[in-house]
């Protein structure tokens, strides 16, 4: 049993190392289960543990539950899976685990129609792998996965970087469709876990709000935005990014839907700055996350300045600045304070006409901010 002090985040999934009161956490059981109680001995939770990491216990378990019954993760996904088809009706792709917030924690899985890309980033599910391959086969039975293992957080919990497929048949290029767009992507090669689902609401809404306009996606991956612009009615698209074979990807998939958008292989900013001022009715700016970790914040919100600047003095009077950040460590209104500096110093003052953040699938746990991370505005530029 491990105790713990007075929780300063009662309900929060994680255990950090300075809040084990006993036994000492370096005796901790490396990725093995453990029951966590407060100095009372209320009960909290069970989890797993890793000794060597910052997070020494992830809670995902009630008073009945083991971490390791099979039927537990069997009836997690199951959970997952019914919150996608109650939330996102009529979607075949989406994200079907989101971590923490599907009660799995480290553990993320986006579906692609019949292929999925698994994502693990604790100790604890790295080695539960085999009862999470057990569980989608069960509710799934999907007819290939991918394993991306590639993020640095598993480096933080002491594990090796890998990925390729794991079972089943996974093309070169695996298809689905969002908001009415085909899309193929490389779940192997490409970013992440292959798409960016948690911008689809918001894509939906710049899609409804596009014909006859000229768009520009900057930071564009595979050209969600600007595919989605083009389907919907947009009379032009130019997509600016920097990955040669996420360009291949913009070219086919438009090809793909019967229309043509302009890639331009390039850093999204310099190429901002090169362009004539007032030139799109709706510019897009979709970049990665500039801050990886608190101390990042400060240089991270002079980045989204500098390109939320190059970005405004792009859109026409009255045109549209959709733009987003993924930054967990950026907070919502340093963001926005970042945008309207960035906005004035390009000589344009903006209205905000929304408010978004990730879509249904990447739900969010009152009271764990780790998991509303997608800060996303729409500006009507002045």
């Amino acid at each position: 049993m491990v105790t713990v002090t007075a929780r300063p985040r009662p309900g929060h999934p994680w255990v950090f190392s300075n809040e084990i009161v006993s036994p000492p956490v370096i005796s901790l059981p490396v990725g093995g289960a453990v029951e966590v109680r407060d100095p009372s001995g209320k009960f909290l939770g069970r989890g797993y543990a890793n000794p060597h990491s910052l997070i020494s216990v992830r809670l995902f378990a009630g008073p009945e539950e083991s971490p390791d019954d099979p039927g537990l993760f069997v009836k997690r996904v199951e959970r997952a899976l019914a919150l996608r088809e109650r939330v996102c009706p009529g979607r075949r792709s989406y994200r079907l685990v989101a971590g923490e917030a599907d009660g799995l924690p480290g553990l993320i899985v986006d579906r692609y129609e019949g292929v999925l890309s698994v994502q693990v980033t604790s100790l604890g599910m790295e080695q539960r792998r085999p009862l999470v391959r057990a569980a989608l086969e069960a509710v799934i039975a999907p007819s290939g996965v991918v394993f991306r293992g590639d993020v640095k957080l598993r480096e933080l919990e002491g594990l090796p970087l890998e990925r390729g497929p794991w079972w089943g048949e996974v093309p070169p290029r695996v298809p689905f469709e969002e908001n009415g767009v085909r899309y193929e992507v490389d779940l192997v090669e490409g970013q992440k876990t292959g798409f960016f689902f948690d911008q689809a609401e918001n894509r939906a809404w710049m899609a409804a709000r596009c014909r006859g306009a000229r768009v520009l996606d900057a930071y564009a991956h595979v050209g969600g935005w600007a595919l989605a612009a083009m389907v919907h009615g947009a009379a032009e698209a130019v997509t600016l990014e920097s990955s040669g074979p996420a360009n291949e990807l913009i070219r086919h998939n438009a090809a793909l839907n019967g229309v043509a958008v302009h890639a331009i292989e390039a850093d999204a900013r310099e190429a901002m700055l090169a362009m004539e001022a007032s030139s799109f009715d709706i510019v897009c700016v979709d970049p990665p996350a500039f801050a990886k970790n608190r101390k990042s914040a400060g240089p991270a919100l002079h980045a989204y300045k500098v390109v939320n600047a190059a970005a405004a003095r792009l859109v026409r009077p009255g045109g549209l600045l959709f733009t987003s950040s993924c930054s967990h460590h950026v907070d919502d209104d340093r963001f926005a304070e970042a945008v309207g500096a960035g906005a004035r110093q390009a000589g344009r003052s903006l209205v905000r006409v929304r408010l978004g953040g990730q879509a249904a699938d990447h739900p969010v746990l009152p009271g764990v901010p780790e998991t509303a991370y997608l800060k996303h505005l729409v500006f009507v530029v002045r």
